[in-house]
């Protein structure tokens, strides 16, 4: 008959078996979980329409940008 040792080392062995399970299966869960969210991302403006006539605020900041570019150089 098995002594305790042999006992305990095959309990040790199925426990370590069963960790080692549920950490690739957890890690499995979230790789596809990341990819089944980066498959929604498209890149794609929501109105492209919007961004092809600037609006003031974005022409009069062009305008400072482009000021401070070109007094820095003189």
């Amino acid at each position: 008959m098995a002594d305790a040792q042999d006992i305990l080392s095959v309990l040790l062995s199925i426990s370590a078996g069963l960790l080692i399970w549920v950490l690739l299966r957890t890690r499995q869960k979230r790789r596809h979980k990341k990819i089944v969210e980066s498959e929604d991302y498209t890149g794609n403006a929501k109105n492209p329409e919007i961004l092809k006539e600037p609006d003031a605020k974005a022409l009069a900041e062009l305008d400072k940008l482009l000021t401070e570019r070109f007094d820095s150089e003189e």
